[in-house]
């Protein structure tokens, strides 16, 4: 007896993780060859764009891309992730934008490729499919969540074979389901969190992105549950920008100074580096220094404090502070109690974020717990995946098609923070003449959320207009289409003019809507929002 391989894939702005459930009981293992050292942080994600025109792209190829193209950094790509949504990037030294998919899919695949080396090399079977992970700031973006899904699958292994996701999940749900799994059922008896409900707040400030979500354990055997409308992230802010602003101070002493600036790409690399080296400096010291070779041949020493650091990250740093203190205020509202925080992510670990977290709880003195900031996302993304992976050995070469969307998973349950319906003409023309939408499936209801049957008649043709609505939480069964809806994706289905038909919504656990229409004496047609982003061959 057996279950499934599933990956648990956390592609990092920085670094990328790759975890499996060897063992139920046991944390995932990192699978990444040993001889690579691999495993204390990850694989580095920054890419190299092949001149001239980016035909090739390197992520890891025996060593990271960031150190074999050290000499060329203007070709040098990193934190990818967070460029996602601009589509298309301009790269000194490439003819062209570059397409950030393509980027992103190059990461995937080297990601995979490592894992499969390493298990050949033990003498087991490749794996294909994968759970993975993303910002909370991109759960608003359903077609950036089917963009990079499409990316990933659209990776072509060298057997031929294409990786297969098999289920999404935001970063920080996947934190709380490994730090809440760990101090159920791994830790030391003594410190082991009791039965019962039991909730933590995830603070992931990582290299790119800064999330933060509420999870709660439920009742005996019963999923953790990531409640609906306690999720939330920035999408610009992460360590990158803290990256920034040391370097930036040390731009501004060299010039005012000395008289130096960086005028080349090697250049700014380098002081860059040395910036990145102080922010760790300042994680355990009050001060952190660097040595910098100026144009004449002199070096010299430079210093930035704690306390000037945090000065100038202080306007950043409050704004994940503001989010997290909007997440606890509606936590309140809704009766929620916080039991403990998680700081995960590789940025979590200045000063400053503890420090400023113990203003923002004020008397409730919530306990602040550092947790893997490295491995927690691949981690929880693994248990995510197990409870996707139930099927006997003897099954699996029945199966040529593993359906996720008809049951909810048994590691994490998930609810709509979103109502979504239909475009509806207005019974008053006159009155309302943009129509009005009617919700089939309202916000806090399980994923996988199936409507009601309604039935429309079909004009010419029918073409259905899918939409969510703009706020999170909203209950109403009818919503404005200007001021309350977004739309979602407008779905045609080839049946006959003048027909009746039943209509089926299912809002299914990755986000995307299903639709299933049955004509009158026809057969069922099913099309969903993916149906635009799903790989074609």
């Amino acid at each position: 007896m057996g279950v499934l391989d599933i990956l648990g894939f956390d592609i990092g702005n920085e670094y990328g993780c790759v975890s499996l459930i060897v063992d139920r009981n046991k944390d995932p293992m990192i699978m990444f060859p040993p001889p690579y050292k691999l495993n204390k942080y990850g694989m580095p994600t920054t890419a190299y764009l092949v001149p001239p025109k980016a035909d090739e792209i390197i992520v890891f190829n025996k060593r990271p891309a960031s150190d074999l193209y050290k000499r060329s950094p203007e070709l040098l790509v990193p934190a990818i992730k967070r460029r996602l949504k601009e589509g298309h990037i301009t790269v000194e030294g490439i003819d062209g934008p570059v397409s950030t998919d393509r980027i992103y899919a190059a990461i995937a695949g080297d990601m995979i490729r490592l894992v499969n080396e390493m298990r050949r090399s033990q003498g087991q079977d490749p794996v294909y499919d994968v759970v993975f992970t993303y910002p909370a700031s991109f759960e608003k973006n359903l077609t950036l969540l089917n963009r990079m899904q499409q990316s990933i699958e659209s990776v072509r292994l060298e057997d031929g074979h294409h990786i297969r996701v098999l289920g999404r999940l935001p970063e920080p749900a996947a934190v709380a389901i490994d730090y809440l799994f760990f101090m159920q059922n791994i830790v030391s008896e003594e410190k082991r969190i009791g039965k019962g409900i039991y909730t933590t707040l995830v603070y992931d400030l990582g290299h790119g992105t800064f999330d933060v979500a509420v999870v709660s354990t439920g009742e005996k055997d019963e999923p953790y549950k990531l409640l609906p409308g306690l999720y939330d992230g920035l999408d610009d802010v992460g360590g990158i920008n803290f990256d920034d602003i040391l370097y930036n101070e040390l731009c501004r002493i060299l010039k005012e100074t000395y008289n130096y600036e960086p005028t080349n790409a090697g250049e700014r690399s380098s002081i860059r580096e040395k910036a990145i080296n102080i922010k760790y400096d300042l994680t355990d010291s009050d001060t952190g220094t660097c040595n910098i070779t100026l144009n004449n041949g002199e070096t010299v020493t430079l210093e930035i404090t704690r306390d000037r650091f945090e000065e100038l990250g202080k306007p950043l740093i409050n704004r994940t502070f503001e989010l997290v203190d909007s997440i606890l205020t509606r936590a309140r509202e809704n009766g929620v109690e916080i039991n403990a925080v998680v700081l995960s992510g590789g940025a979590s670990q200045m000063p400053m974020v503890r420090n400023g977290l113990e203003q923002v709880f004020g008397d409730e003195k919530l306990p602040i717990h550092l947790y893997r900031p490295s491995e927690a996302v691949s981690y929880g993304a693994a248990r995510y995946a197990s409870g996707l992976s139930d099927i006997e050995e003897e099954e699996i070469e029945e199966i040529e098609e593993i359906e996720t969307d008809t049951s909810s998973n048994r590691v994490l349950e998930k609810s709509t923070d979103y109502s979504y319906g239909i475009w509806m003409p207005a019974l008053d023309a006159e009155d309302d003449p943009d129509g009005m939408i009617h919700v089939m499936v309202e916000s806090g209801k399980i994923l996988p959320a199936k409507s009601e049957i309604m039935s429309v008649k079909s004009a010419d043709s029918l073409t259905l207009r899918l939409y969510r609505s703009q706020n999170k939480g909203e209950k109403r069964k009818k919503l404005h289409i200007n001021q309350e809806a977004k739309s979602l994706i407008r779905l045609p289905f080839d049946v006959p003019g003048q027909t009746k038909c039943d209509i089926q919504m299912i809002v299914l656990e990755d986000g995307n809507v299903k639709v299933v229409c049955t004509p009158n004496g026809g057969k069922t047609i099913e099309r969903s929002t993916m149906d635009d982003f799903r790989r074609r061959g």
